[in-house]
C-alpha cells in the first residue's frame, strides 16, 4: 500500500513488493531500516516496517509479519494518537488475521477502523480495510451481506486513484460471485463434482458465474495497463477456476503451471497453496487423482510450514478426501473429511457472540466424499435389487454412518431416498400416454415387488393412485409429440 506523503524510495520499494519481488525488497527495506537513522523517523520506519510485513506475509512467514507490524505500530504510537500511520499497521494487523484464520479478530479490528479511516479520507487504506472484510465475509459464506459493501470498495479504491487497490478490491467482488454462483449448484459443491455436472446443473450458476468472470477481467485488464504483472498472474489463477467450473479444466493446466513455477521463484508461498490446489481441482476433473494428490500434499506441507489458517486450509482437507475416496483409500478419505469438519466446527466456535451486529451465520458443511459415490451407485443400480449394507460397503463406510449422512445432508434415509427415485421414474413412465405397459409391470420393474405396496407408497408421494394417473395420461388433450422414454 503506497503512502503517497512517502519519499520516493519508500514509493518504488512498494511498487517492487506489488511486482512480487518479496525476497529482494524485504532485504532492501530491512537495510534501510538499519542504517545509520534509517529508521529513526517515525513514519518512514512505519512505512519500511510495513514493506517487509508485506513481503514476509506474502512468502507465508506470518511469525516475521506479526514482528514487523509490532515495530510499526511502536513507531506509529510515537505519532499522533489518530495518525494515518496508525491506521496503516492496524489494517495490516486485521489482513494477517484474516490470512491466520482469526475472523472474529479481523473483523473486530475493520468494524473499528472503518470510520476512522473515513474521517481521514484515507481512500486507498479504506478499500484495503473494506477487502478485508468481504474477504471475511466470503470466507464465511456471507455472500449477500459481502456485497453490500460493493460499491462502497470500489467506490473508495476509484477515489484512491491507486489501481492496484482496484484490482485486489474487483478481485475479491469476482470471488464472492464465483463463490455464490457455486453454492446455488444442486449439488452440494462445483469443488467436489464437477465431472458429474450437465447443463442443467450449470444453470442456476451462469448469472452469478459470468459476473465473476466480468469482475475477474476487469481486474485483469486494469492490472496489465497499470504495469501490475503480478497482480495481474493470480488474477488470471481466478478466471482458471471459472475455466474448471466451466469444464474446461484441460486448456487451464498449462498456464496454472508456469504462474506456479514463477510463484516458487518469487518465493510467494501463500500464492502457491491457492495455485496449487486449483491445480489439484483441475486434475481430479480429469481424473488425474494421483497427481492432483500430490499437489494437495504439497500445499498442505505449505499450509503447515507458513502457518495458513484461513477457508483455504478447510479445501485442501475437503478435496483431499475426494481424491483418496477416488483413489479407493477409505480411511484415509475419512480421516480427511473429518478434519474439514473439525475446521468448519472450530472456525463456527470462534465466530462473534450471538447478537453482536458482526454475528456470522454457521456454515453447513459441503456433504461427504462417499455420498457423491452413493449416488452413483444408487443411479446405475435403480433397476435392480440391492440393499443398504451393499450401498454402505461400495462407498467403504458403514451402515450407521451412511444412514446419518444421509440424514444430515438429505433429509431422509437411505431407503426412502431410493424409494423417492424409483418412484418418480415410475410417475413418468405412468404419465407417458405412449406408454402401454401395465401399471404392475412398472411397478415390478421399478424395484416394487408387490403391487400393493407400490400404490400405497405411491399414492403417499403424489396424492393419486397410479391407476389413475395412468387414465388421466390416456385423455386425448395429454398425448405428447413424441415418446418420453417408456422401455416397453
Amino acid at each position: 500500500m503506497a503512502n503517497s506523503g512517502g519519499s520516493t524510495s519508500i514509493a518504488a520499494l512498494w511498487l517492487r513488493a506489488r511486482a512480487g519481488e518479496f525476497r529482494a525488497t524485504a532485504a532492501t527495506a530491512r537495510a534501510a531500516l538499519d542504517a545509520p537513522r534509517g529508521g529513526k523517523a517515525p513514519a518512514r520506519g512505519v512505512e519500511l516496517h510495513l514493506i517487509i510485513a508485506f513481503a514476509l506475509l506474502r512468502q507465508g512467514d506470518h511469525a516475521g509479519a506479526l514482528r514487523e507490524l509490532d515495530g510499526a505500530m511502536r513507531l506509529a504510537e510515537a505519532l499522533a494518537p489518530h495518525s494515518r500511520a496508525r491506521l496503516h499497521v492496524l489494517s495490516w494487523q486485521a489482513e494477517l488475521a484474516y490470512v491466520q484464520g482469526r475472523y472474529s479478530t479481523a473483523v473486530r479490528i475493520c468494524d473499528a477502523l472503518l470510520p476512522e479511516l473515513e474521517r481521514a479520507g484515507d481512500h486507498a487504506y479504506l478499500a484495503f480495510a473494506l477487502r478485508v472484510r468481504i474477504a471475511v465475509l466470503l470466507a464465511r459464506g456471507d455472500y449477500d451481506v459481502a456485497l453490500t459493501l460493493a460499491d462502497r470498495a470500489v467506490g473508495a479504491a476509484d477515489a484512491s486513484g491507486d489501481r492496484y487497490v482496484l484490482v485486489q478490491i474487483l478481485n475479491i467482488l469476482g470471488a464472492v460471485y464465483f463463490d455464490r454462483a457455486t453454492s446455488k449448484l444442486a449439488g452440494p459443491h462445483a469443488r467436489a463434482h464437477l465431472t458429474s455436472l450437465d447443463p442443467a446443473d450449470v444453470a442456476p450458476m451462469e448469472a452469478d458465474a459470468n459476473k465473476a468472470l466480468d469482475l475477474f477481467k476487469h481486474a485483469s485488464r486494469v492490472a496489465e495497463k497499470s504495469g501490475n504483472t503480478f497482480a495481474a498472474w493470480y488474477v488470471a489463477g481466478n478466471i482458471e477456476r471459472l475455466e474448471i467450473l466451466l469444464g474446461h479444466a484441460e486448456r487451464a493446466l498449462r498456464p496454472m503451471r508456469k504462474r506456479l513455477a514463477q510463484m516458487q521463484i518469487r518465493g510467494a508461498r501463500y500464492d502457491e497453496i491457492a495455485t496449487r490446489s486449483n491445480l489439484a481441482w483441475a486434475l481430479r476433473t480429469l481424473a488425474r487423482h494421483r497427481e492432483a494428490l500430490h499437489e494437495l500434499d504439497v500445499a498442505f506441507e505449505l499450509a503447515r510450514s507458513t502457518g495458513t489458517a484461513n477457508a483455504l486450509i478447510e479445501f485442501l482437507e475437503y478435496d483431499r478426501s475426494i481424491v483418496l475416496d477416488s483413489l479407493g483409500e477409505y480411511d484415509a478419505a475419512r480421516a480427511s473429511y473429518r478434519r474439514y469438519l473439525q475446521l468448519i466446527d472450530a472456525q463456527d466456535r470462534s465466530a462473534e457472540s450471538p447478537g453482536s451486529a458482526t454475528h456470522a451465520k454457521q456454515r453447513a458443511p459441503l456433504e461427504p466424499y462417499f455420498l457423491k459415490r452413493a449416488d452413483r451407485f444408487i443411479f446405475e443400480h435403480l433397476l435392480s435389487h440391492f440393499t443398504i449394507a451393499q450401498l454402505a460397503k461400495h462407498c467403504g463406510v458403514g451402515w450407521s454412518t451412511l444412514e446419518g449422512a444421509f440424514s444430515t445432508f438429505r433429509g431422509t434415509t437411505p431407503v426412502a431416498f431410493v424409494r423417492n427415485l424409483r418412484l418418480d421414474r415410475a410417475h413418468a413412465e405412468l404419465g407417458d400416454a405412449r406408454c402401454k405397459v401395465g401399471v404392475a409391470a412398472i411397478a415390478s420393474r421399478h424395484g416394487f415387488r408387490s403391487p400393493t405396496t407400490f400404490s400405497l407408497e405411491y399414492r403417499k408421494r403424489f396424492g393419486i393412485a397410479p391407476s389413475k394417473t395412468r387414465r388421466i395420461a390416456q385423455t386425448p388433450e395429454a398425448l405428447p409429440a413424441e415418446p418420453t422414454g417408456c422401455h416397453a
